[in-house]
């Protein structure tokens, strides 16, 4: 990328509050008064002002070359667009939040954008589909279905190697997205929000506490079982080392069973999942009830643990029973001020089985290979709850919602994609800004949508940025430190080439100092230390 020297401006008058407005002169409004003109001619403005920062980021990082240059897509046509000019493209689209495909037409006049990112010009809708299309082709002529998508695997993998050489927890959950065509693999499943409506499922594994996608499986919707999962997990075992591997794999009641724990203990990985309410559990409950002391955890909560071995399960296995009290009758205010905190019903096994003064005991079960003590693993387990933050984030910000086509391979495809953006711009957004967590929906306003135009004099190009966002100030520093910091890391790996690599080196720094995720956060669970 040829870098252009970068001003923003962040002066008060670019402002809607600007007091030196004349507040009696009169407003622009169409009709006599106001002149409107419209031009055909590309113009050399954009109002992705902040991409100018983030493209320095994907070239330092060598993040989007790399996707560039191992993307298997292959032209014979003179007239066909090159690889990257589609996938410029498809970034373009996905990182400023567009939902479908006709969207990217709104990006034709984008010069600049695509200037940053060394595209040649601007392919149009039917070729980004075309181009996809191709990409599944291509790959079953080869005999190789899994080509395209092992493309994009490799990314993911070269994107999480840095935050995997430290303590992690890997998160496995599922999330369902509604479909309302005659797509490949809408079918008839477990659909929360939108009952009866055919959906697709798509399976994830996440870095715990970094929200860094590794791995999104898209199936149809009847498919939505952990079990469905398990295969694509395996995977990605196989191709890491165990070094890389996590502490220990924390999931919901839909991966507490036989098949998930047996292939866990046979690669020595530890597990916590949350068991799902059946009558063998049921009767440990009352067993523990009447047999165990119960020690004091996390608040008003409870905690016990026992053995228990299922029907259908090979071994004993470590259950750790919690309970708290509950109002068996009243309304969600009595029951919040006789526990002194909300309660967290639908996270909740409830049993009638003793009454005190019409309470109740409501209870959480988990099933676990862990060695730590039972008052800890509930504090374990909470975080994972922050994937439907991420699920939210990717469904209604992202383009999760959307970019659907009807075949299931492109559509596994783009969830690929999308997935592989959100965690560019998140890891991006971190470095930016140290002290919060930032979903796209605040992130994108304050850090990529600006105004901007590029003047030339003297044959030197200069992106001048329009912040008219009242922190326009601390915005232009945070974005100009990230960019120095960049640069002296890139600096340092290419004097000394023992050093980590840039890309490293934000992971390192990500998990070290961000306050959401470094070793200041007090969110986060105990260290494992007894695996």
């Amino acid at each position: 990328m040829n870098s252009t020297p970068i001003r923003q401006n962040g002066e008060a008058s670019d402002g809607v509050n600007d007091s030196s407005i004349n507040t009696k002169k009169r407003p622009l409004r169409a009709g006599s008064k106001l002149r409107i003109e419209w031009s055909k001619q590309s113009s050399r403005m954009t109002r992705l002002g902040g991409l100018a920062y983030f493209t320095e980021f994907l070239e330092l990082t060598g993040l989007f070359d790399d996707l560039v240059f191992e993307c298997p897509l292959t032209y014979t046509s003179n007239n066909a667009p090159n690889k990257r000019d589609v996938l410029g493209v498809m970034l373009l689209s996905v990182l400023s939040g567009q939902t479908r495909y006709a969207h990217m037409s709104s990006l034709s006049g984008g010069r600049v954008d695509a200037d940053l990112l060394g595209m040649k010009k601007i392919p149009c809708e039917d070729s980004i589909r075309g181009a996809m299309w191709k990409l599944v082709t291509q790959a079953q002529a080869a005999q190789d279905k899994s080509a395209a998508l092992l493309w994009l695997k490799q990314s993911f993998d070269r994107l999480c190697s840095g935050a995997l050489k430290m303590p992690w927890v890997l998160d496995v959950d599922v999330t369902v997205k509604p479909l309302y065509g005659k797509q490949e693999g809408a079918v008839l499943g477990y659909n929360p929000q939108h009952p009866g409506r055919p959906s697709h499922a798509y399976h994830s594994f996440w870095v715990g506490h970094l929200r860094l996608c590794l791995e999104v499986q898209v199936r149809p919707g009847n498919e939505t079982a952990g079990s469905h999962g398990l295969g694509s997990l395996l995977d990605w075992f196989e191709r890491h080392p165990s070094r890389e591997w996590p502490d220990f794999v924390r999931g919901d009641i839909g991966y507490g069973t036989q098949k998930w724990m047996l292939e866990l203990e046979l690669l020595g990985i530890a597990y916590l999942f949350k068991l799902k309410q059946t009558r063998g559990v049921k009767d440990l409950v009352r067993l523990s009830e009447l047999q165990s002391d119960w020690e004091s955890s996390l608040g008003t909560w409870e905690c016990c643990e026992a053995t228990l071995q299922l029907s259908g399960w090979t071994c004993s296995r470590r259950v750790v029973i919690y309970r708290r009290i509950h109002h068996k009758k009243g309304s969600k205010a009595k029951v919040a001020k006789a526990l002194n905190g909300p309660v967290e019903a639908n996270e909740l096994l409830q049993l009638e089985l003793i009454e005190e003064d019409a309470f109740t005991y409501e209870y959480a079960i988990y099933v676990t290979s862990l060695c730590e003590p039972a008052t800890e693993i509930r504090a374990l387990y909470n975080p994972r709850g922050d994937n439907e933050n991420c699920y939210d984030e990717l469904k209604n910000q992202w383009g999760w919602g959307g970019f659907t086509l009807k075949d299931l391979p492109r559509s596994e495809l783009m969830a690929r994609f999308i997935a592989l953006i959100y965690n560019w711009w998140s890891i991006y957004v971190k470095l930016v800004d140290e002290k919060i967590a930032r979903e796209a929906i605040t992130s994108r306003p304050l850090f990529l949508f600006h105004n901007a135009k590029v003047s030339t004099h003297q044959s030197i190009c200069t992106l001048v940025v329009f912040c008219a966002h009242v922190e326009a100030e601390r915005i232009q520093r945070k974005l100009e430190q990230a960019a120095r910091r960049l640069k002296e890391w890139a600096t340092l790996t290419a004097e000394q080439l023992e050093l980590k690599s840039v890309w490293a080196r934000i992971i390192t720094h990500i998990l070290t100092h961000h306050k959401t995720v470094g070793s200041g956060n007090s969110r986060d669970p105990p260290m494992i230390t007894n695996l």
